[in-house]
């Protein structure tokens, strides 16, 4: 559509005639020449305009289908600026009484100079914002797409039946069979290649975004949002879609009204058990968009095994083993404390204990644990009346995921005094900020001093892949920075570089079939532990600032998460640039440096 309009407009503008008597150059002696009244641009003229034209009228086409796909691009502002562009260039080389041949190719050039300008401003903006392998108009791009062109079309082969790569059970239960109808073995085909290709890459999340023109896939592994719009064409993307939504139990009719739903499925040949995936789609008048959560071993974990430190393994257990008091579980948004507070639970005896939860959201089900969820468009009560209601029924052990106002940390804080046990989250940059938090809302210093047994604070970091690590000696000047010691520390491990995974021909080498070419695999905790011993409570109580607690801390040899996330790096758990990346807020500086 974009392209039938801008054509129609460059017809419309070589067509226009000029005021009074319009002058034309002429192309062989360079003399102007005078057109017939109601005359129209020379025809040799129109000729190098639509040599000119024509790719910037294929590049706003290719722009409209590309800010599609990207989730930073806006559609609007950079079709406007394409089109604008090429349109004010077109305009001035038209309507501008160029009376020789040299000024209309000066003209000419004019226009060039504005629109490839304009176009290369949005390649060089758009491939900043995407990985290598989905970088456009550089010399690898524009090498392959040559070579693409030079190959003769390989004769079409006769299709076989669908392949069952991955085993499928539908919403009920039962295994989702093979279809035998031609036109729907293609949008099997296609729902096969999306799970097969989402599950071995180890995707946790996938978000399936179909427009009218265009689709976007994006897969979260390890954490990182990783683009996927390769994988198939928009009409697979939006049959794939139809055919999730109806094997999950949910109406294939209804496009917009969010709906949830549930399928679980194996790769074929593998010995691992079915995996569960959730399923949820809403949309608007403009695109659908289809959320698959696939809920992986990691959602099964326990407190040992998130990657606490030995010292602060042994000390959080014994904790978690109080029957009373409260543990403040703390992290950013997407650092895993959901996880963490689940893993607690699973420490305890759920058959012995009665185990409850107060969530908005649940992660997971809890075997053996009764999970309330709270709805504000449901519960007419606010959040801290549905956690008062849960105290009632006599629990031993609550988890509150959310500390939403004053009178929520004052009943979690009041009911850890009544000797239940208490785990409570919140969002904070770390467990001294955390802390802070929760005595501002409680509003009692002495109270919260008595009951906090703990805080901790903690982010997730990638591990690095086992099989395609690579070591290489650490700057002594960063070890020095770090306060590592520079004669014990031989080497760190980093995972390859993009540009190792291609020879000198820019040809793929193969992939590390373990971590799929990302350099990690699987995702550890950094965490820190702030043990309320009776040093630190003597100052809570006394309404003693952050800065004077976090000095008091460090002398009782509490490590924060600057000092784990490195020990991990000497332990070749992870790399240095992933902890750096973990551990940056939004100001750009170490999480662990937050001041009172």
């Amino acid at each position: 559509m974009l392209l039938l309009t801008s054509s129609a407009l460059l017809l419309s503008l070589s067509q226009t005639a000029w005021a009074g008597d319009p002058v034309t150059p002429n192309m062989a002696t360079g003399h102007a020449i005078l057109a017939s009244a109601g005359g129209f641009i020379s025809y040799l003229c129109i000729i190098p305009v639509l040599l000119l034209t024509l790719p910037w009228l294929a590049f706003c086409q290719w722009v409209d289908e590309d800010v599609q796909y990207l989730r930073t691009m806006k559609r609007e502002l950079w079709n406007g600026i394409v089109l604008a562009s090429g349109t004010v260039g077109l305009t001035l080389w038209l309507f501008m009484p160029w009376d020789t041949t040299g000024l209309f190719v000066a003209g000419g050039a004019l226009y060039f100079v504005l629109t490839a300008g304009v176009c290369g401003l949005y390649v060089v903006i758009r491939n900043a914002q995407v990985d290598a392998a989905h970088r456009v108009f550089t010399s690898r791009h524009i090498k392959t797409a040559l070579q693409n062109v030079g190959k003769k079309k390989v004769k079409k082969q006769p299709r076989m039946d669908a392949v069952e790569r991955v085993r499928l059970n539908a919403h009920d239960g039962k295994r989702v069979p093979v279809p035998q109808e031609r036109t729907q073995q293609d949008i099997y085909d296609a729902t096969q290649t999306l799970l097969f290709d989402a599950l071995w890459r180890r995707a946790s999340d996938v978000e399936l975004l179909v427009g009218a023109t265009g689709y976007r896939l994006v897969y979260r592994i390890d954490g990182v949002a990783t683009p996927r719009n390769e994988l198939f064409d928009h009409a697979a993307a939006k049959s794939t879609l139809a055919f999730l939504k109806g094997i999950a139990g949910l109406d294939t009719e209804e496009r917009r009204r969010p709906q949830a739903g549930s399928l679980s499925g194996v790769i074929n040949g593998t010995e691992a058990r079915m995996t569960e995936i959730e399923v949820n789609t809403s949309g608007t008048t403009q695109h659908e968009k289809l959320a698959l959560r696939i809920i992986g071993d990691e959602h099964r974990l326990r407190i040992r095994d998130l990657g606490l430190l030995p010292q602060q393994l042994e000390r959080l257990e014994e904790l978690a083993a109080q029957r009373s008091g409260l543990i403040l579980i703390s992290g950013p948004r997407g650092s895993g404390i959901t996880s963490t507070s689940y893993a607690a639970l699973r420490d305890h005896d759920a058959f012995m204990q009665n185990l409850l939860t107060l969530e908005q959201k649940t992660l997971m089900d809890l075997e053996n644990i009764t999970q309330h969820v709270y709805d504000s468009g449901k519960h007419e009560a606010s959040y801290a009346r549905q956690l008062q209601t849960v105290l009632r029924r006599e629990p031993d052990v609550v988890m509150v995921s959310d500390c939403l106002d004053r009178e929520t940390a004052h009943l979690a804080v009041k009911a850890a005094a009544e000797e239940k046990k208490i785990y409570l989250c919140l969002q904070a940059k770390d467990s001294f900020e955390a802390l802070k938090k929760l005595i501002s809302l409680a509003g009692d210093t002495e109270l919260v001093a008595k009951v906090l047994l703990a805080v901790t604070g903690q982010r997730l970091a990638r591990k690095i892949c086992i099989a395609c690590r690579q070591a290489y000696k650490p700057d002594k000047a960063l070890l020095k920075k770090a306060n590592l010691p520079v004669d014990k520390i031989g080497f760190f491990y980093r995972p390859p570089r993009t540009d190792e995974w291609v020879d000198e021909k820019g040809n793929p080498k193969g992939a590390c079939p373990n971590c799929q070419a990302t350099g990690y695999f699987g995702r550890t905790g950094i965490f820190e532990l702030l043990e309320i011993n009776d040093s630190i409570r003597d100052l809570i109580s006394k309404g003693q600032p952050v800065s004077a607690i976090r000095t008091q801390a460090r002398r009782n040899g509490m490590l924060d998460l600057q000092d784990v996330g490195l020990r991990k790096v000497v332990e070749g758990i992870t790399s240095m640039n992933e902890v750096i990346r973990v551990l940056r807020n939004e100001e750009g500086q170490p999480a662990s440096k937050t001041r009172s």
